[in-house]
């Protein structure tokens, strides 16, 4: 059954200076952050939306343009549709590698929740198009020629310059599209995930000498190959500074190491980083990282992880045994590992919020973000917890968060047990929180547990700027 925790405050536990008072005695000073004017909406990030179809539209149209004429050839239409297809997916291709280039600015605005559902939402277009194109300029040709569609495509792909490499780049790119169905990514570990996805920039590597030899919009105008090549330019310099440069200098300046590794809870572990001037990486309570530990096993790959409370003296993340690394922190990990660190991303922040009444809902390790953002909340706040958790005896930052909940007079309540003694509904989510409707809600967890919040949320006709989401999802 449900436990329910409500802890009143004490004298001691209201520190004038803003301070909330920690399981272990430290006091740790946090910030308090006030919320933004207008709920926190993210303006820069519509707007980036907005450039970025303007681009897509510049980019149809100047084809159609160049491409008109061919129309009354034999096969003509379906030439100039095939042709026009492989621009709309490449440019959506590379919108989609700007998005997990990692702008700051973007991220920032916009937040990862956002992003990648946008990434999820192009991803299969782009894949319709480029498919689109293929069968489409093969009859075209066919078409015009006269001859069967599959002896032509047979030549298209072992006679035509650089058309080898770019069905390469079209098998990989589609075989990366099946690995991300849902069914099939559930079943994969994030390292599989990350090191399959690396391939789709060699994919698009590939593909680009096809474009800009064989292409008849780029071969017949050069200020549009200009510009296609500058495109690819800035994608790429833009993945290159902000997903290396950036994270090695920054890593660099803050010298950033682990200072050493406490387990939590049954499989949980810990990690405090430290390092110098860390004040200067303006992190907030409920962002992530992509942490990159110089191990070597680990040495080549990033990790998302939280925060799992407000950066002080040391970050710290709190890491549950869900995948090949997160097994393996607690052994190789030693006091001195140097770390490169990419980020703070994301907008699960205290200065996201809209007002002072807060409803902050997480299951499993969920909790960390969240309760790494209820230490940048004052103590005045009027907040309440909701944890899922399938044991007790799991719970992660148990004396942390009684500690917290005590110090600052707010509610707790712990979701333990069977999952069909909790349906996330509306009506089962109002016997704790009455108000719902009325809060800010932040919400971190897996994909089921978020979405029936989010869904509880509409039903109780919660505004898009009072709700608060943060995915545990790749």
């Amino acid at each position: 059954m449900a436990q329910t925790i409500m802890l009143d405050a004490t004298d001691s536990g209201r520190a004038s200076n803003g301070r909330h008072r920690r399981a272990d005695s430290q006091t740790v000073p946090t910030k308090t952050v006030k919320p933004p004017a207008g709920g926190g909406r993210r303006r820069r990030g519509d707007i980036a939306a907005l450039l970025a179809g303007v681009g897509g539209g510049l980019v149809i149209g100047s084809s159609l343009a160049v491409l008109r004429p061919m129309w009354q050839t034999p096969g003509g239409p379906a030439t100039v549709l095939g042709s026009v297809s492989a621009i709309a997916g490449t440019y959506l291709v590379l919108m989609l590698l700007l998005l997990i280039s990692r702008l700051p600015w973007l991220e920032r605005e916009a937040g990862h929740d956002r992003m990648l559902r946008w990434h999820r939402r192009l991803a299969p277009w782009s894949l319709v198009l480029i498919a689109a194109h293929v069968a489409l300029t093969t009859l075209g040709y066919a078409q015009g020629l006269g001859v069967n569609p599959l002896v032509e495509l047979w030549e298209l792909v072992s006679q035509y310059p650089w058309m080898l490499p770019a069905t390469v780049a079209f098998i990989t790119m589609i075989s990366l599209g099946f690995l991300s169905w849902r069914p099939i990514r559930k079943r994969m570990s994030y390292e599989t995930w990350w090191v399959a996805h690396l391939y789709f920039y060699l994919a698009v590597a590939l593909a680009f000498g096809h474009q800009i030899t064989t292409g008849t919009i780029f071969t017949s105008h050069a200020g549009l190959r200009y510009a296609w090549v500058a495109l690819y330019a800035a994608v790429g310099i833009t993945i290159v500074m902000c997903r290396f440069v950036l994270p090695v200098r920054r890593s660099i300046r803050h010298e950033l190491r682990v200072s050493h590794v406490v387990q939590e809870a049954r499989g949980m572990v810990s990690v405090y980083v430290t390092g110098h001037d860390l004040g200067a990486l303006n992190a907030q309570g409920g962002q992530f990282f992509q942490w990159r530990f110089l191990t070597r096993h680990w040495w080549w790959q990033a990790h998302p992880y939280s925060l799992s409370a407000a950066p002080g003296d040391a970050l710290r993340i709190t890491v549950k045994d869900l995948g090949d690394q997160s097994s393996s922190l607690a052994r190789e990990l030693r006091p001195g590992t140097r770390v490169l660190a990419e980020g703070p991303y994301g907008t699960f922040t205290a200065a996201a919020r809209s007002g002072e009444r807060v409803a902050a809902l997480a299951a499993g390790v969920g909790i960390t973000p969240v309760r790494a953002m209820l230490d940048d909340l004052p103590a005045t706040a009027d907040v309440c917890v909701l944890y899922r958790v399938s044991s007790l005896d799991d719970v992660a930052l148990r004396d942390e968060l009684d500690a917290m909940v005590a110090a600052c007079g707010w509610t707790l309540v712990y979701l333990d047990g069977p999952r069909r003694d909790h349906p996330i509904t509306l009506n089962y989510l109002s016997r704790y929180i009455p108000d719902l409707a009325d809060r800010d809600i932040y919400v971190c967890g897996p994909e089921s547990f978020a979405g029936a919040v989010v869904a509880a949320a509409r039903t109780a006709h919660v505004p898009d700027e009072r709700l608060h989401c943060e995915s545990f999802a790749f």
